[in-house]
């Protein structure tokens, strides 16, 4: 057998050339499994513009730390939005939540100042706020603007219903008795109710000055307001003066009520004085028919009894059907009010309703009224005022009219008085003119007489006071006078007359002591100037027994 063969031997271990290659191939399988448990979640971001975004550059952070990067940003299928796609690292994961939220930080000047002008030179940045659901979630809206508090901020969430306009926005001041407590988060118009939908977030722990009575109303920076009884002005922080606001608070002399604890929407008034009108279930509507004018009467104008406020006007004047204005055979005014009997009885109730009725009905028939009063001379408002007339007839009660119950008017103010006015003047028109004239005309011609005869007299006296012996009457009295000084000068203590009259006076008195024994004898005994007086015996002693 020849040797040009080769022989084939079976190799007994693999060649260490290989290890290369598989030591190549762990380390890049190594690093693609640490790539992909280094990479978090990839969510998908839904905005209306991508105004400050570059793929591959925009981070997204939280608390300025960098927790992703946006990859991708392309336009929605409806043409309307644009789809975001960003990658998030794994510790952002537990961020995701239902209720987290993004919003573009860039700079932007709003009601509550100045913000992001960090990114004028580093770019803008998505901003992610954590949720606190527990709910997983990896697509997301963003927001158009940063929201006003955080989602897990301690508070409370309330929201305002108002039938007026936007008079609110985002980011205004929730005040109580002027301290900023809170925020308006957001402001939406609800097209099914017609009305402003508010969201308020009140921080804790002022959150525990909502209760169940509060009541909450606008702040119009500087409010100008004429009503019946004057004009007021009311002015706000400077901060409410420039952009507005909402205030809160238990209206004086209500209860504070229950705290509210969850979510709870309230009325939100124009104003404070609005707030506090206390809203009565119960609620009785009258018709009021005027013969005078009712110019500067107006809706919501008040209606009083005796000053104290039992009601409100609601309609001027009030379309009666089938009674034209012009063609009504009364020319009368019809004028709706309401009263609402829980303000004049704190414990009124359906039951009590009738009875107050019937109490109501016996006071018109005893003289209660209702009239114009006005409120405001300078704006010429007027209001409906309640009280009793005695001097005017009686009547059977209260009237009725298209299912209306009627009550009975009394002129009442500048028609009072103007009916006052023309009674003065008819009273004049009675009066006999002529004869009152002819009595004038005869008391100015004895007047004048009378004055005649005065200023005779007055010349009369000018004449004896200008005649010569008239003139030297002061000089002639002025002597007088020093004469009698002269003559009291001689009486004074220190003159000899008046020490001879005081020694005459002594020796007087001396003389008067020695009569008054001899006055006294001759008082007892008038002969003693006759007879001798007897000499009196001497007494014995008496004998012994």
């Amino acid at each position: 057998m020849p040797n040009n063969y080769a022989r084939i031997k079976k190799l007994q271990r693999l060649s260490p050339i290989w290890l290369i290659p598989i030591v190549a191939a762990c380390i890049g399988l190594w690093m693609v499994v640490t790539t992909i448990n280094s990479q978090g979640p990839l969510i998908t971001l839904e905005m209306d513009n991508a105004e400050g975004l570059e793929p591959g550059k925009t981070p997204i952070k939280a608390r300025s730390v960098e927790i992703g990067k946006v990859q991708t940003v392309r336009l929605g299928n409806d043409l309307k939005h644009v789809i975001v796609t960003a990658q998030m690292n794994v510790e952002a994961e537990p961020l995701l939540r239902e209720d987290t939220r993004f919003w573009v930080v860039k700079p932007r000047v709003g009601k509550s100042g100045i913000s992001g002008l960090n990114t004028l030179l580093s770019g803008s940045y998505l901003e992610l706020q954590p949720g606190k659901s527990k709910e997983h979630k990896l697509e997301f809206t963003v927001l158009d603007t940063p929201p006003v508090t955080p989602t897990n901020a301690p508070g409370l969430r309330i929201e305002l219903s108002s039938e007026q306009d936007s008079a609110l926005s985002i980011g205004d001041p929730v005040l109580y008795r002027g301290f900023t407590v809170g925020r308006v988060e957001q402001a939406e118009f609800k097209s099914d109710s017609r009305q402003m939908s508010y969201q308020l977030f009140i921080q804790a722990p002022y959150d525990a000055l909502v209760t169940s009575n509060t009541r909450f109303w606008l702040n119009r920076g500087i409010q100008l307001q004429a009503a019946t009884d004057g004009i007021k002005i009311k002015t706000g922080t400077l901060e409410t003066i420039l952009s507005g606001g909402v205030s809160f608070s238990v209206p004086p002399g209500w209860e504070l009520g229950q705290p509210v604890k969850g979510y709870r929407s309230f009325n939100l008034y124009a104003d404070e004085d609005s707030s506090t009108i206390r809203r009565y279930q119960d609620k009785v509507d009258y018709i009021l028919l005027f013969d005078e004018s009712v110019r500067g009467l107006n809706p919501g104008a008040p209606v009083e009894y005796r000053g104290i406020q039992v009601g409100s006007v609601l309609a001027v004047p009030f379309s009666v059907p089938g009674n034209d204005l012009l063609t009504a055979r009364s020319r009368q005014i019809p004028v709706l009010i309401r009263i609402e009997p829980g303000r004049i009885r704190g414990d009124m109730d359906k039951d009590q309703l009738p009875n107050w009725e019937k109490e109501f009905t016996t006071a018109v028939r005893q003289g209660l009224r209702a009239s114009l009063r006005s409120g405001n001379l300078l704006t010429g408002a007027l209001y409906v005022d309640l009280n009793f007339y005695p001097d005017l007839p009686k009547t059977t009660g209260l009237g009725e009219l298209a299912n209306y119950r009627t009550l009975p008017t009394a002129s009442g103010g500048l028609a009072r008085i103007e009916q006052q006015v023309v009674q003065l003047l008819n009273k004049l028109n009675q009066l006999d003119i002529e004869q009152v004239l002819t009595n004038a005309q005869t008391m100015l011609t004895e007047t004048e007489a009378a004055m005649a005869n005065v200023r005779q007299v007055s010349a009369s006296m000018d004449k004896i006071a200008n005649q010569q012996s008239s003139q030297e009457l002061p000089a002639e009295l002025k002597r007088t006078l020093a004469e009698m000084q002269q003559t009291l000068k001689g009486l004074s203590a220190s003159s000899p007359a008046y020490g001879e009259l005081n020694r005459s006076i002594q020796s007087l008195n001396r003389v008067l002591r020695e009569v008054q024994p001899m006055a006294r004898t001759l008082n007892e005994k008038p002969n003693a100037l006759l007879f001798q007086p007897d000499t009196a015996t001497d007494p014995e002693p008496r004998k012994a027994k």
